[in-house]
């Protein structure tokens, strides 16, 4: 009996749990669901929808869906559309929220400011429905909008930030991008500025400067670069009565020619005159528009050529796992330290500090020249026949680099370096060669604090 007793507890248990569960939970979430569904303004799904018009008092702007996520603006005609601002107000509209209703029968929509409203959002679907919905005035909170739909004569209050939304201007949803591409597919930049060319060639990973000298470059340098103009946007569109030639665009200050590899095409932006201060005419050599946009890009594509190249101090880096020795040579002074297993240490077995010999290594790893001559002259012109400091780095008895200080520069203020893995000649801070200039005491760890005799 006790055990028949059991399971109907249990039975009546799991029954109760499972009234809880679908009554309670499961209830709330499709309450839920109906509540939000009041709050929609409008039934529709934005897949649906091909056409959105905003109908302002003295003009519309009307978007055609072309595509998957393809729009067209067709009023006014002739402007390219942002596409993910298209998609944005089709996304929009489904979600337009309703509150109170204020009226269910208005006769007077003047007093709702929608006799002749600020804004009216119409939406056509694909099975040629369609829909819309009028935005009047505040309420007097100023947190509501008066609203209806076109075919209803009901008026209730919709939250400002709806009306806010849909109240878009051509420029806000006119293609503002600078230039359209994939900063991955790009594999090749040139910026000419009148006769002047300068031109980057993408090797593996790297970048290489092609034009107006071979050399290796800057790669975080010119990914910036071309990052810089896939993201800008204009600032703003030329008057109408601004032609090519107005603009300085039918000779361009500027001509910068990004090669697409994945499409195989070059994207061309053309950089004109400046309208004002800190700003220019700008415009992509596919499409019509003349744009204005910030002074960015044409204040980075005028520096000088040194600003683009690699400024390590050696040509390639430095292998920190095969090289076992480090020699100092100072006159006819020579400190040399090897590495023992993890450690570096003294020919005399002294143990040195491990922060002090990676210092070395930084050093010709990050540190950046203020100079590169890549034709220099003979090496007594900048005190590299006899170099005051050479410090060399070589696995077992075989030389892996060399580095060679000269003399003082005032300008730029430092001291001549030659890698031995490059024909120029390069100027780096007076801090550079001082960290190499060092004595054996330096690097020497020192030793332990003797342990104080036990009372």
């Amino acid at each position: 009996m006790k055990f028949k007793g059991t399971i109907s507890l249990l039975l009546l248990f799991l029954g109760l749990g499972a009234y809880v569960y679908f009554g309670e939970y499961k209830g709330k979430d499709a309450r839920q669901q109906q509540a939000d569904a009041k709050k929609k303004a409008i039934t529709i799904d934005s897949k649906d929808i091909t056409e959105i018009s905003l109908v302002f008092p003295d003009h519309t702007i009307t978007g055609v869906k072309k595509g998957e996520k393809q729009w067209e603006i067709t009023s006014p005609p002739g402007i390219d559309p942002d596409q993910d601002e298209w998609e944005l107000l089709a996304g929009n509209v489904p979600r337009i929220e309703r509150e109170d209703t204020v009226t269910s029968q208005a006769t007077d929509l003047a007093g709702f400011g929608l006799k002749d409203p600020p804004l009216r959002v119409i939406a056509k679907t694909k099975d040629g429905k369609s829909v819309e919905i009028l935005f009047g005035a505040e309420n007097p909170r100023k947190i509501y909008n008066y609203a209806k739909l076109a075919d209803s004569n009901e008026v209730f209050l919709s939250p400002s930030s709806w009306l806010r939304i849909f109240q878009k201007t051509v420029n806000d949803l006119r293609n503002k991008k600078v230039l359209d591409f994939e900063s991955d597919d790009i594999d090749s930049v040139t910026i000419a500025a009148g006769k002047d060319e300068t031109q980057f060639q993408k090797s593996g990973t790297d970048w290489v400067i092609k034009k107006p000298t071979e050399s290796k470059a800057d790669g975080s340098e010119i990914s910036t670069f071309i990052s810089s103009i896939k993201f800008s946007r204009a600032s703003g569109f030329a008057d109408e009565k601004i032609d090519l030639k107005a603009a300085g665009l039918d000779m361009p200050a500027f001509k910068m020619t990004l090669h697409d590899a994945k499409a195989n095409t070059n994207r061309e932006l053309l950089i004109g005159k400046s309208p004002e201060k800190d700003k220019y005419y700008a415009k992509d050599g596919s499409r019509p528009a003349i744009m204005i946009i910030e002074k960015e890009i044409p204040e980075k594509a005028k520096r000088p050529l040194f600003d683009w190249r690699d400024k390590s101090i050696t040509a390639s880096p430095i292998d920190r796992d095969k090289t076992d020795q480090i020699e100092i040579h100072r006159g006819t002074e020579t400190l040399a330290v090897k590495k023992d297993g993890s450690d570096w240490k003294s020919s005399d077995g002294k143990k040195l500090q491990a922060d002090k010999i990676l210092g070395f290594y930084n050093a010709m790893e990050f540190d950046r020249v203020k100079e590169i001559i890549d034709s220099p002259k003979a090496l007594a012109t900048y005190g590299l026949d006899k170099p005051k400091l050479e410090v060399v780095f070589k696995q077992g008895s075989n030389e892996v680099k060399r580095l060679s200080f000269g003399s003082d520069i005032k300008n730029p203020e430092g001291i001549y370096v030659k890698s031995s893995d490059a024909p120029s000649v390069k100027a780096v801070s007076k801090d550079v060669y001082d960290r190499f200039n060092v004595k054996m005491e330096d690097l020497v760890e020192a030793p332990p604090p003797a342990t104080p005799p036990k009372q």
